[in-house]
């Protein structure tokens, strides 16, 4: 089964046009598409694990603050950034134990319990420091207040912003200014 020329069609193939050298093989686009798409996913796998397991901002504040005072400076670098993008900082409470004191009518009295909200936890671990200060200048504040203005809503705004004035008042000068943001009433009778 040769054909004219003497040579089996298989042989021919293999050899090439001149006979010396056999054919080099064609690479299949198919192939290039595939290695070219695997290769794009290793690597969008990879980012996409190096951005999911590293540490979140507040794992690495609190390893920070394990270390010491270097994770306060680096704490407080983080609450300016925050700042500076808008983000909402949570506030801080710090609750007053509670007061009865008697008010402008002799035969009346007020009892109630306060929350201040501060900005910083530094802020709320000086007031608790300064509470004895802080509750010496609020008790005259409440005394002085009228019962029945206290009944309305606008009476008890005027006796929070009175007693966030004398709370910071109390503590000027100590380290910490206008520190109350607000005063909030957690519990108030009048009898």
């Amino acid at each position: 089964m040769a054909d004219s020329k003497g040579a089996a069609p298989a042989k021919e193939g293999a050899e090439g046009k001149d006979g010396d050298k056999p054919a080099a093989k064609k690479k299949n686009p198919k192939m290039l598409l595939v290695i070219g798409v695997v290769a794009l996913l290793l690597v969008g796998g990879g980012a996409a694990a190096f951005l999911l397991l590293k540490k979140p901002p507040e794992a690495a504040a609190e390893g920070d603050a394990a270390k010491g005072d270097a994770g306060k400076g680096k704490e407080k670098d983080k609450e300016k950034d925050k700042e500076k993008k808008g983000e909402v900082k949570k506030p801080f409470f710090v609750d007053l134990e509670p007061f009865t004191v008697n008010l402008k009518d002799p035969e009346k009295f007020l009892q109630t319990k306060l929350t201040f909200q501060v900005k910083t936890a530094d802020e709320a671990e000086t007031l608790k420091d300064m509470m004895p200060l802080i509750r010496s200048g609020v008790i005259p504040v409440l005394a002085g207040m009228d019962p029945a203005e206290l009944m309305t809503p606008e009476g008890k705004d005027k006796m929070c912003a009175a007693v966030a004035e004398a709370a910071n008042k109390a503590i000027a000068g100590r380290g910490v200014d206008d520190a109350v943001d607000a005063v909030l009433i957690t519990h108030m009778i009048i009898q």
